[in-house]
C-alpha cells in the first residue's frame, strides 16, 4: 500500500497529476486561475485507491473512456454536473456517482469543488460479479451512474469509510494479505449491488437454483476447514464443492441457516481463538495482530463477535 498527497497552484501539474491517476481529458477553464489551489491526498492498495481532491477553480473537462478505470465519485462541497451519454446528474452532497458508465466518454464542470473517489480494478469487479450473480466476466456493465436507492448509497459509504479508516489507515493491519484481500472484495461486492448492472438485473429476475445434496456442503465445509487462511471467497467454495455460487448460498442457507462466507467468518474466529490461547503478551503478541492474521480488520468488531461466540473478551483469553 502507498499514500499519495500533493499540493499546488499550478493548474497545468494539478491537471498531469490527474490524468496519471485517472484518465486523460480536455480542460476549458473558468473563473479566477491566480487564486488556484489543488490537493489531493488519497491511499493506494492493490486493486483499490482512495483519494480526495480540492479543486478550487471552475473547470470544464471531457475524459476519454477509459476500460481499466472504475470509478465512483462523491461530492463534498462545491457544484458539480456529471454527464455520460443522456445521464445528467447533479448529485446532492455526501451522494455517490458513477462516473465510468460502460467504458463511455464522460465529461463534467465543477466549480470550488471538493470530492472523494474509490477507483476499484475492473477486473476485480468482473471476479466479484462471478462470485455474486454467477455470470461471466464479460457479461458485467454498468446502466447508471446513480446508486439503485438511497440505503444503497448508504451501504456504498459506510463499506468504503470502513475499508479507507479502519483498514487502509492502519499499518498493522492493512500489512496482512487476506485482511487486504477480504477488504477488496467488500468494496466491490458493494459497487455490484450499489449501482445497476446486468448482474444485479439477472438476480432480481432469476428464479432459485434446484436441490443440492448434503455431499456437496461437507466438500464445501472440508475446504473452508483447510483453506481458512488462505485468501478464499464464495467462489472458491463453490469449485470446490461442485455447485454453483447461487447453489452453494442455497445449501447453506437450508442446511446451516447461514452463508458460506459466514461460516468462513466462524472459522476464522476459531482459529484466532486458538492462537490467542497460544500467544504470550509478554513476547508482543497482540489482539489486534491476530485478529488481522485471520482477516478481521476492525479490533472493536472482532472484540465483540469472539465475545459473543466465547464468553470473554480476547484480551481475556490473551491474558490468561
Amino acid at each position: 500500500m502507498s499514500r499519495v498527497e500533493l499540493r499546488t497552484t499550478d493548474p497545468d501539474l494539478a491537471h498531469e497529476a490527474l490524468r496519471e491517476t485517472y484518465a486523460d481529458f480536455t480542460v476549458d477553464v473558468f473563473g479566477n486561475a491566480e487564486d488556484f489551489a489543488f490537493r489531493q491526498t488519497g491511499m493506494v492498495a492493490p486493486g483499490v485507491a482512495f483519494a480526495e481532491l480540492r479543486y478550487s477553480m471552475g473547470v470544464r473537462s471531457t475524459v476519454e473512456a477509459n476500460p481499466d478505470l472504475f470509478m465512483v465519485a462523491t461530492r463534498r462541497s462545491g457544484p458539480i454536473d456529471f454527464v455520460s451519454g443522456r445521464d445528467v446528474v447533479r448529485p446532492e452532497i455526501g451522494q455517490p456517482v458513477l462516473t465510468t458508465l460502460q467504458d463511455a466518454d464522460w465529461s463534467c464542470v465543477m466549480e470550488d469543488l471538493t470530492i472523494e473517489t474509490v477507483a476499484v480494478d475492473p477486473v476485480v469487479l468482473a471476479r466479484a460479479a462471478t462470485a455474486v450473480f454467477g455470470i461471466g466476466p464479460d457479461e458485467l456493465s454498468f446502466t447508471s451512474m446513480t446508486p439503485v436507492s438511497s440505503s444503497a448509497a448508504r451501504y456504498w459509504h459506510a463499506v468504503t469509510t470502513h475499508v479507507r479508516q479502519d483498514v487502509l489507515s492502519h499499518a498493522e493491519i492493512a500489512g496482512s494479505p487476506l485482511v487486504l484481500a477480504e477488504a477488496l472484495r467488500s468494496v466491490a461486492t458493494a459497487a455490484l449491488v450499489t449501482f445497476p448492472n446486468t448482474g444485479l438485473t439477472r438476480w432480481d429476475r432469476s428464479g432459485s437454483p434446484g436441490r443440492v445434496e448434503p455431499a456437496a456442503l461437507r466438500r464445501a465445509l472440508a475446504h473452508v476447514d483447510e483453506h481458512a487462511g488462505e485468501d478464499i471467497g464464495v467462489e472458491e467454495i463453490a469449485a470446490a464443492a461442485r455447485v454453483s455460487v447461487r447453489g452453494l448460498q442455497l445449501l447453506f442457507r437450508r442446511h446451516r441457516d447461514s452463508t458460506p462466507m459466514e461460516h468462513l467468518r466462524l472459522v476464522r474466529l476459531d482459529r484466532a481463538h486458538v492462537d490467542l490461547q497460544a500467544a504470550d503478551p509478554t513476547r508482543g503478541d497482540t489482539v489486534a495482530a491476530i485478529a488481522a492474521r485471520w482477516g478481521f480488520t476492525h479490533p472493536g468488531r472482532f472484540a465483540v463477535q469472539y465475545r459473543q461466540v466465547y464468553g470473554r473478551t480476547p484480551g481475556e483469553t490473551l491474558r490468561r
